[in-house]
């Protein structure tokens, strides 16, 4: 059994690295090979490829019946509790047996919607038919960020829906409501707790809601704390526990151990279903309950299983069932976490004595702090400094005393018809200490991610880290101080100039940095509520470690070009805006440009004078940037008529690196234009599946003509350049990505390089 266990755990991480996941019936052919000759390592590796190839074929048969047509009628379930923003809602739409009388392909599917300006409140458990636009899930792209693919394979989403209220008003329709428990609490919970500081947390806590604002999620990150906060497995075992200490009150309904052994067990295990019930059955939630499954049933059993043995079946068990979680990055943590905790818990053994057991815990948690850092840095690319004392500080203070109480106040306020103000006011005050620590960490940016510690640093800091729990520290710190020596090269050396091509989506935002100085180049899309500026852009410059906008360049005044300027200003105000916009208050035109920004050269190109077009996207500011040697040019939204004018005034004109006008319209991008230039590489901002059809076939056409290598954020994601005397090198995030399989894209193309 625990051979078979190691292979399912070593199928599931083969399968990150293999380009395309082979059909179902040969890994089912070879199960069947290894199953007589009693080898279970690879019995197991072939169990989960089989079930994971099913699973992949029936998810892509789905979601290629509920894409067949990008416009239609759907009919459906709101299955989650609808989340509310600035015009619009978002919510998961299961799909029904039949649509207007008719049989609905993708029966029982899960659909991602977005509504704007529903004409009611939405609540879960309301029946709807909505005319809709279909699009399959595709995030963006960033380094740090989310991985919506992956996402959507692991929560079972198989297309993304834009409801058409405007179009179709007569095919809307509420065809029914049967509101559900959950949606009733939250609705009482919402107002009992009006308008407490702590709400977000209190909503996360009881019902997994997380309406949570940038800076608290920030705090959460810098801290460490998110696996307090959101209910997990931490949680759903924390209520088994808390109702398995009540084993011995069964004592009045039997005196038989064993029996009230299995009843304490049962009564804890429906606590936790409860629990993970109230919480919508969020997959951490739904993994922690199975495990407890499992354990009641070795318990009841009598089965004896060490704590290695206990994880192995486990996670293996976890991902036969479901094999899609090995995209799960808290599926991975929460594994090594609890194996951490049979380690630690093997290793040092419970003390005796007051003094013993609060020493043990200090140990317990600095090693469990120190351990987990490698983790964060693997899977989330940067570590929190300050987790093991946001972890010393609020675990068991949020632990032992404000989760049981917030859970016992949320139970009374479940039957009690008026909001118990007093008692909330108390989990309040009892979760302020925590709400100021997570805001004062979310300001004094305590994340460290990769690009700001550096990777030397980094592998020095994970030596250090491991070397000081050797049980012979006398050896080891002699060893550390010699390790560290490369520190005092490392901090010394000036940071490289990089140029970064933000993932946006259907816009344009570039970044120009010098280690904690940068200058922003247009700032991503802003349609109604959707700001990429807040979603991609200021993400993306905390995750570089740019401390200090120096310049903000606005291009022209279109809304894929201007994104959330006041945002930006709230976020770097020392920062001066640069552009032709005059109703933005500049405190630059685009001709007062310095000519040089850190080890970059700066020469604006167009336009020569202010008002020298009527049309936006010919006011463009052109910008061409000159450092070691290598030459870029940005030519924002400018169409062919302003690329001949551009030749005119400089007849010598050419560039290295060409960032496509207008993101690769046919209107722009000239053949005479491109030869003229002779760029070394092409790089084009557009968003995935764009109704424009950008870059368009024509500018690819002309591009392969001239041999130009073209990279499209569409297809790469995020591109970041670094520039060297003999070599300018191209890295982008999409292709880099672990498992090709999922990405669809041509195996090998993380980077390009060209020399000179």
């Amino acid at each position: 059994m625990e051979s078979c266990c190691v292979g399912i755990l070593a199928g599931s991480l083969i399968t990150l690295l293999l380009p395309a996941i082979p059909d179902w019936y040969w890994p089912l052919s070879l199960l069947f090979i290894c199953i007589p000759l009693r080898c279970w390592f690879g019995a197991g590796l072939c169990l989960f490829l089989t079930s994971l190839s099913i699973q992949l074929q029936q998810y892509s048969t789905t979601s290629q019946q509920v894409l067949a047509q990008h416009s239609t009628i759907v009919a459906g379930t709101v299955v989650s509790i609808p989340q509310h923003y600035d015009g619009g809602s978002r919510f998961i739409l299961q799909l029904s047996e039949t649509v207007k009388d008719k049989a609905q392909p993708g029966a029982g599917a899960l659909l991602l919607v977005r509504w704007f300006q529903a004409p009611v409140k939405l609540q879960q458990g309301q029946h709807w038919q909505l005319p809709v636009k279909l699009k399959v899930i595709r995030g963006l792209a960033n380094p740090g960020s989310g991985w919506a693919e992956a996402q959507a394979l692991v929560s079972g989403l198989v297309a993304q829906a834009t409801v058409q209220s405007s179009d179709a008003l007569a095919e809307l329709k509420l065809l029914g409501a049967d509101i559900t428990l959950r949606q009733q609490l939250f609705n009482q919970l919402d107002v009992a707790l009006g308008d407490f500081q702590s709400k977000a947390l209190m909503l996360a806590l009881t019902l997994g809601e997380r309406p949570f604002s940038d800076e608290l999620w920030l705090g959460l990150q810098a801290t460490g704390l998110g696996h307090l906060i959101s209910i997990s497995g931490m949680h759903i075992a924390l209520v088994f526990g808390w109702v398995l200490l009540s084993q011995h009150g069964w004592a009045l309904l039997t005196k038989r151990w064993w029996w009230r052994f299995s009843l304490a067990l049962g009564t804890a295990l429906m606590a936790a279903w409860l629990y993970s019930a109230m919480a919508g059955y969020a997959v951490p939630t739904v993994r922690a309950l199975l495990a407890l499954v499992l354990l009641v049933l070795l318990k009841l059993c009598w089965r004896r299983s060490s704590g290695r043995q206990f994880c192995l079946l486990v996670a293996a068990l976890l991902l036969l069932l479901q094999p899609f979680w090995l995209l799960s990055l808290s599926f991975w943590l929460s594994v090594l976490a609890v194996a951490l905790v049979f380690y630690l818990g093997w290793r040092y053994p419970p003390a005796k004595g007051m003094r013993s057991m609060l020493l043990g815990f200090l140990r317990y948690q600095l090693i469990f702090s120190l351990l987990m850092l490698p983790l964060g840095l693997l899977f989330f690319q940067g570590i929190a400094p300050l987790s093991l004392l946001s972890n010393l500080l609020f675990v068991p203070w949020c632990s032992v005393l404000v989760i049981p109480l917030l859970l016992l106040v949320f139970f009374l306020q479940s039957f009690s018809p008026w909001p118990l103000t007093l008692l909330w006011q108390l989990v309040d005050g009892l979760l302020q200490p925590l709400l100021l620590w997570l805001y004062y960490c979310a300001e004094a940016n305590w994340w460290w991610t990769v690009p700001q510690s550096g990777v030397v640093f980094t592998l020095l800091l994970m030596a250090a880290l491991l070397l000081l729990l050797l049980p012979e520290r006398r050896r080891s710190l002699p060893l550390l101080m010699v390790l560290s020596l490369p520190l005092l090269f490392t901090t010394n050396l000036k940071p490289p100039a990089q140029l970064h091509l933000i993932d946006v989506g259907q816009g344009t935002a570039l970044l120009l940095q010098q280690g904690e100085h940068g200058l922003l180049y247009d700032f991503g899309p802003r349609y109604g509520s959707y700001s990429a500026t807040e979603a991609a852009v200021l993400p993306y410059l905390r995750y570089q470690g740019v401390r200090q906008l120096d310049y903000l360049i606005l291009s022209h005044n279109d809304s894929d070009h201007s994104g959330h300027l006041a945002l930006l200003r709230r976020a770097y105000p020392g920062a001066r805006l640069v552009t032709d916009v005059g109703a933005v208050m500049p405190e630059l035109n685009c001709r007062q440009l310095p000519a040089v920004w850190q080890q970059f050269s700066l020469q604006v190109l167009w336009p020569p004078g202010p008002a020298v077009s009527d049309v936006k996207n010919d006011q463009s500011c052109v910008l061409k940037l000159e450092i070691e040697g290598w030459s870029v040019l940005l030519t924002g939204d400018i169409s062919s008529a302003i690329e001949q004018q551009l030749l005119a005034l400089n007849p010598f004109l050419g560039t290295d690196v060409l960032l496509l006008s207008h993101h690769g319209s046919k209107s722009s991008n000239q053949l005479r234009f491109l030869q003229q230039l002779a760029p070394r590489l092409a790089l084009n901002s557009a968003g995935f599946a764009n109704p424009y059809q950008h870059p368009s076939k024509e500018v690819q056409a002309r591009l392969s003509l001239l041999q130009v290598p073209l990279y499209n954020s569409a297809d790469m994601g995020a591109m970041q350049l670094r520039f060297s005397k003999e070599q300018l090198e191209l890295r982008a995030v999409r292709p880099a990505r672990l498992v090709k399989w999922l990405e669809n894209l041509p195996f090998g193309a993380e980077t390009a390089a060209t020399t000179r």
